[in-house]
């Protein structure tokens, strides 16, 4: 979420998110401060979740069971994705929230409440499964004494969610500028995570179903991911109850972010999934028990080969990584930024480094990478950042392409790091209107009628630009002594003419602002001729 301004202790993380939890990890962070140190915090911390799943087996007389289950938490994709997507809190609460369930089932009241208190404190939406947990508990010993933990555990639940939402309120008073999980409704029922939503189903609970047929295909595809890895057995036992908050909250909104499993907030459903498949199977006769452990192998692969991110999303590194990497090592530790969200890590120690551009702040540097999705992201629309600085006084400080775009406030010299890119446009990304296509050749022949030919467009950042197009043509050869013009090429308000006395020609443009240009060919009719237009290369920022 963004904050639109600051709350009485100035902006804070825990204006957007209630997670004291946090505090904890300062000591290790404090050793080596960098976004390196609570990746690997967050993925040792996650791995170690696999203890109680398995510690539960054994107290169940399941050790075996118990560590087959370990291992399919650590091999679950969506656990996989949780953890390979930056570092968050609500990934932190899925290792909590095994250790805490399994101290619940096992009665070590010495050690459960610290855990819950640990996992309540991770971000604002845990209160919920664990208010659920709870009740989970008490529907389960009724009427024995320890139903007692059972109620306790959703009475501390329900008041850390009201001071998280309190907390949040003294801190932003002014909301978030984003949607949270429980906010995704029509404008006319918006909420910022205040139940505002409970009241606009039940003013009109026909909503619930409009609402989850929003995607609907990508909500029953995460439903899937979520429980087929452990053969939806979790099912066969209540402890999957505090496993349906997330997807009955995120189901009710639009953003497909909350139901995906490449992002962090399967940790709300994963621990009682895991939990729940061992219970119920534990219960079972000893055949039946292996027929549905082998079941359960045979899913969980299924779907890690399916849908893991260490599979489908490898990442390398290159040597234009490289380049970005040495040229924002040159823009100054402790300068005002604004940086792209993927560009952030090494800016994350610079109290002055922002993500969203706020009213007030005037950065000295807007670092951009156009050729990344999140620059065009809804939330931080880097796109709009970028054209509106170049309207009030930045200039263009360094340049890789489409790979880096650095803006400098007050800026008027020549980039000082200038690379240009090429982009060789092929039938592949042209839509032909009237011709055809042979080989790498787009062809006009004299069957197709006049008029356009093809077009494309490109986004390029600002700067000049060189556009050489070959071509060729065959046809009545006193056309060449006339310099008859075959077909115009516009880019923007600029005309390359096709004559019959060359085969290439080149234009040059300049481009103020980040700008989606078109390129469109118009053929004329000349008898019996047919035009080739061989290759369509833009380069530039020309540099220098």
């Amino acid at each position: 979420a963004i904050i639109p301004k600051p709350g009485p202790i100035g902006y804070s993380f825990l204006d957007v998110h209630f997670s004291p939890t946090l505090f904890l990890l300062l000591p290790i962070y404090a050793v080596y401060p960098s976004p390196t140190t609570l990746l690997i915090a967050q993925s040792v911390i996650v791995a170690l979740g696999a203890l109680p799943i398995y510690w539960l087996g054994r107290w169940l007389g399941r050790e075996n069971l118990g560590a087959l289950f370990a291992l399919a938490y650590l091999m679950n994709p969506l656990v996989q994705g949780a953890n390979s997507f930056d570092f968050h809190m609500e990934t932190l609460f899925m290792p909590l929230a095994l250790y805490a369930t399994y101290a619940l089932l096992t009665r070590k009241w010495s050690i459960y409440y610290p855990l819950l208190l640990l996992t309540l404190g991770t971000i604002e939406f845990a209160p919920i499964p664990m208010a659920l947990l709870g009740i989970y508990y008490i529907a389960k010993n009724l009427r024995r004494r320890v139903v007692v933990h059972g109620v306790a555990t959703a009475v501390i639940s329900m008041v850390v969610l009201v001071l998280a939402l309190w907390l949040k309120s003294v801190l932003n008073p002014a909301g978030p500028t984003t949607a949270s999980p429980l906010s995704g409704l029509p404008m006319e029922y918006a909420s910022s995570f205040d139940l505002g939503v409970l009241v606009s189903i039940f003013r009109n609970p026909w909503l619930i179903i409009n609402l989850y047929t929003v995607h609907g295909t990508r909500k029953f595809l995460y439903f899937l991911e979520l429980y087929s890895p452990t053969a939806f057995t979790a099912f066969l036992d209540p402890l999957v109850l505090p496993s349906l908050a997330w997807p009955l909250a995120s189901f009710l909104t639009n953003n497909v972010i909350y139901y995906s499993p490449y992002f962090q907030y399967s940790s709300f459903s994963i621990p009682f999934i895991m939990m729940a498949s061992l219970m119920a199977l534990s219960k079972l006769p000893s055949d039946l028990m292996r027929r549905f452990t082998v079941l359960i192998v045979i899913s969980t692969v299924i779907v890690l080969l399916g849908v893991s991110p260490l599979i489908h999303f490898q990442y390398a590194i290159t040597s234009t990584d490289r380049e970005i990497w040495n040229a924002i090592s040159q823009i100054p530790s402790n300068a005002t930024v604004l940086v792209q969200n993927n560009l952030y890590p090494p800016f994350s120690n610079n109290i002055n480094a922002y993500t969203q551009w706020y009213p007030w702040l005037r950065p000295e540097y807007i670092i951009a990478q156009p050729s990344s999705p999140w620059f065009t992201w809804w939330g931080t629309p880097y796109n709009e950042y970028v054209n509106l600085a170049l309207s009030n006084g930045y200039g263009v400080y360094m340049v890789i392409g489409n790979s880096l775009l650095v803006l400098k406030a007050n800026y008027t010299g020549p980039p000082v790091v200038c690379k240009p890119l090429t982009i060789k446009i092929g039938p592949n990304e042209l839509t032909i209107i009237n011709g055809e296509v042979q080989g790498d050749t787009i062809v006009h022949t004299p069957n197709e009628p006049p008029g356009q030919w093809f077009t494309t467009t490109q986004a390029l950042p600002p700067g000049l630009y060189s556009i050489e197009v070959t071509y060729g043509w065959s046809g009545p050869q006193y056309l060449r002594a006339i310099n008859t013009t075959l077909a115009l090429i516009r880019v923007g308000t600029t005309t390359i003419n096709l004559s019959t006395d060359n085969n290439n020609a080149t234009t040059i443009i300049k481009l103020n602002y980040y700008t989606n240009i078109t390129i469109t060919a118009y053929a004329n009719y000349i008898v019996n001729t047919t035009v080739y237009v061989n290759s369509i290369t833009i380069k530039g920022p020309l540099c220098g």
